[in-house]
């Protein structure tokens, strides 16, 4: 039984597929899919709260998705995606 668990949370597990994505590609596209015209802005608040809690680096992370992001979905333009969170 207990192999059958493990079997089935690898298979939900978030992994990057086996491709030239980076980590920080892999994740815009993820987060797009999953939540659609409110990825930018998702992503924006997960840098501010990163930041909020003092992770420098979650901050960096979050905010490059962001930028992804607005790549991806033509938002580059709005000039909000080269923004650092407040």
């Amino acid at each position: 039984m207990l192999k059958l668990l493990h079997r089935i949370r690898q298979l939900f597990r978030r992994r990057p597929p086996a491709s030239d994505l980076t980590v920080i590609e892999y994740e815009a596209v993820s987060l797009i899919a999953y939540e659609g015209r409110a990825a930018y802005e998702r992503a924006r608040e997960q840098a501010e709260y990163c930041l909020s809690r003092g992770s420098e680096t979650g901050c960096r992370f979050w905010s490059e998705v962001a930028v992804e992001v607005a790549r991806r979905t033509g938002k580059v333009n709005t000039g909000r995606a080269k923004e650092q969170p407040r």
